[in-house]
């Protein structure tokens, strides 16, 4: 493994490492079938400080902590009597342990001020933890740690034009040509072209061609990880593909059907690291790796001589793209990581392009051209609301000659619609999705949404902002209320994809009635203003897709510049504290303020009616418990928690939301009633514990 990722120096650390780090086992109150054991780790580093040739502070410390995160230790005598000495469960001379501790500890704060040294050195305890772990499932020979991605780019090649045979369309052997020429750059690359144009395929091409330690593809959100990983499974077949996002363990443990213990522990030990030879992820991923957040060293060492393939990045939050960046130019620069990254995108806002020139300096290979020669939509602007019966009647009109993808700003106007077709219009062919479902009631429904869009025509799908990203799905029609610029080309790409050209609408806009009259409206007034004058602008038949495109260079984006002076703060700060050594906190508040992981406003909880099946869950002696808990999370708004008619309980580190007001249902999502009044009674709303396990 060290040798794979370049790490070539001071191997005989790992050798030190493994064969001192258990050595406290021999403590004959330690016996392998017993439950309960005494813990080892301290005995074991206090037994290589005595008796080992070996001088190094940070191999004790790493053997002291090589079953946790790689926290400070306090060079204090209480702080060590408690956390180092208290620990050891053998007897010993303990005024001589603390005084020998004592002395190695302050040698060790010495020993960490030279960060490369420490990013080479964690890097190297990464492999050493990564081998130990495998071992200990019975794995050493697991074929996942030796697999290289050593595909021929002929191969690749064929691969492709199997692919695209299967979807019946035809390979363009001119544009595999241009995928090539591309790879031959040694510089991080930029690449911007249309939609359908065939980014996957090229930055595929580009990857393979650089023989990494690994493939990374990075995704806005988890929305189409399933289903790029059935394509990267076929694209690159041989080559293992796994998945590394927030609910991916999660995921794991509900595919795993024969219930072998180290087989679910190797799986659910790869859905958290990076082992794999390609694997699909999120940003957060990335950046909580990079920041130490936890047992970082597990998966920061397979970044080195890796490709990242950074899909869709213009819909990355501002924040994370930047600390994204900073990390990448700083480990490649300073730390000699020699990552690769390939940055895609239909679209691209200036400030995206600068921000990224800013740091990495890509070479720019721009197909934007192309869009002249598409007009995959015409759309019309309605002063309609949604809601309203002429929207309703001509939504079920364009249903009956194909599938029609309905798209609302809001959560709750996106229920209206559902429950007014479904209950007004007994439309039966009718789906909901949006951010508000427990993990279990999303999956289930994304799995519906696979199955009906299949069909031709009569499916509707209605949707917020989770549709614009990465849905892999053409609709024939498109019913989208007003949204800034960027918004309506994301969502507009939903429509006639495998298309060039069509002269009849097949996109209307809706103008929301609320959109003067609520606070917590999702988008900003100017970006609105903009829409409508750039739409008006454009008029109803534009000539190409470009012409669109084009007007996004001007469109208003808010970027806070005192948001990202604080980053920069904190990322001072974080090198003075974390000296790329010691792991952090992800409970750190000004953290997650920063990151935005999530919305700013927006908080995981637990609806109330699901308690009892989470606190059985809790209290049973079931190996894998955080994963089954993780099925019942839902993101609410944060201002729900403090709304006067609902009780928030905090039990094991989990919060419950019991109230009047905001209900859930598993047929559409967490809801605020007092927002859908006419329609409660029409709800099948959760009141009572259902078993979703």
């Amino acid at each position: 493994l060290a040798r794979k990722h370049g790490l070539t120096e001071s191997l005989d650390i790992l050798d030190v490492l493994a064969e001192w780090h258990d050595i406290g086992k021999l403590n004959p109150a330690w016996c392998i079938d017993e439950d309960q054991k005494p813990p080892h780790s301290a005995l074991s580093a206090y037994l290589f400080l005595k008796y080992s040739e070996k001088e190094d502070p940070r191999l004790f410390y790493f053997i002291f902590k090589h079953h946790s995160s790689l926290v400070q230790v306090p060079l204090n005598i209480l702080s060590i009597r408690k956390n180092v000495i208290g620990k050891i469960k053998y007897k010993i001379d303990q005024k001589e342990a603390l005084n020998l501790i004592f002395k190695e500890l302050r040698k060790f704060k010495l020993s960490i001020e030279n960060i490369k040294s420490n990013v080479d050195l964690v890097d190297l305890f990464g492999t050493f933890k990564t081998a130990d772990i495998l071992s200990a499932m019975f794995e050493e020979g697991s074929r996942i740690s030796k697999q290289n991605i050593d595909l021929e780019v002929e191969l690749v090649k064929e691969r492709f034009r199997d692919y695209v045979r299967n979807k019946n369309l035809k390979f363009d052997g001119n544009k595999w040509k241009i995928f090539t020429e591309i790879a031959r750059t040694e510089r991080n690359i930029l690449l911007l072209a249309p939609t359908g144009w065939g980014k996957t395929f090229a930055a595929l091409t580009i990857a393979v061609s650089k023989k990494p330690s690994h493939i990374i593809y990075v995704l806005p959100t988890i929305t189409s990880i399933r289903k790029m990983k059935q394509s990267l499974q076929k694209l690159l077949s041989g080559v293992r593909v796994e998945e590394n996002y927030y609910f991916a363990d999660t995921e794991k443990l509900k595919k795993i059907e024969i219930f072998e213990e180290t087989n679910i522990d190797l799986d659910l030990f790869i859905s958290k690291s990076f082992i794999s030879p390609v694997t699909i992820t999120t940003l957060d991923q990335l950046l909580l790796s990079f920041l130490h957040v936890g047992k970082y060293f597990l998966k920061r060492y397979h970044f080195r001589n890796s490709v990242f393939i950074f899909d869709e990045f213009h819909l990355y939050p501002i924040n994370g793209l930047y600390l994204l960046l900073y990390f990448f130019k700083k480990f490649n620069e300073e730390f000699n990581y020699n990552m690769k990254s390939i940055f895609m995108s239909a679209t691209i806002h200036p400030i995206f392009r600068s921000l990224i020139n800013q740091f990495i300096n890509p070479k720019e290979f721009e197909f934007l051209q192309e869009y002249k020669k598409k007009r995959r939509y015409l759309y019309s602007f309605e002063k309609d609301d949604i809601t309203s019966d002429e929207i309703l009647k001509q939504i079920i009109e364009k249903s009956k000659l194909g599938n029609v993808l309905v798209i609302c700003n809001t959560v709750e106007k996106a229920i209206k619609v559902y429950l007014l077709l479904k209950h007004n219009y007994k439309v039966n062919n009718i789906l909901l999705l949006h951010s508000r479902y427990t993990y279990h009631d999303r999956r289930k429904k994304e799995e519906q949404l696979e199955r009906s869009s299949t069909k031709s025509k009569e499916f509707i799908f209605i949707s917020t902002q989770v549709s614009e990203v990465s849905l892999d799905i053409s609709f024939d029609y498109l019913f989208t209320e007003l949204a800034p610029i960027p918004s309506l080309i994301q969502r507009f790409g939903r429509v006639n994809r495998y298309s060039d050209f069509i002269d009849n609408v097949n996109v209307n806009i809706t103008y929301p009635e609320e959109i003067s009259k609520t606070r917590f409206y999702p988008y900003d007034e100017e970006e609105i203003k903009f829409a409508i004058g750039t739409l008006s602008e454009l008029g109803y038949k534009i000539k190409n897709e470009f012409e669109l495109i084009e007007k996004l260079k001007n469109a208003p984006m808010l970027v806070d510049d005192a948001e990202l002076n604080e980053i920069e703060k904190y990322l001072k700060k974080w090198e003075n504290d974390t000296k790329f050594f010691f792991s952090i906190d992800l409970k750190d508040e000004e953290l997650n303020r920063l990151l935005k992981f999530r919305e700013i406003n927006t908080a995981l909880i637990i609806p109330g009616c699901f308690m009892s099946d989470v606190l059985e869950i809790l209290s049973s002696d079931k190996k894998y418990k955080s994963q089954l808990v993780k099925e019942y999370f839902v993101p609410v708004p944060i201002w729900w928690l403090f709304e006067k008619s609902g009780y928030v309980y905090k039990e094991k580190n989990l919060l419950f939301l019991s109230s009047q007001r905001f209900l859930y249902s598993r047929d559409i999502g967490y809801f605020d009633s007092e927002k859908l009044k006419k329609f409660v009674d029409l709800i099948d709303i959760c009141v009572e514990s259902n078993n979703i396990t």
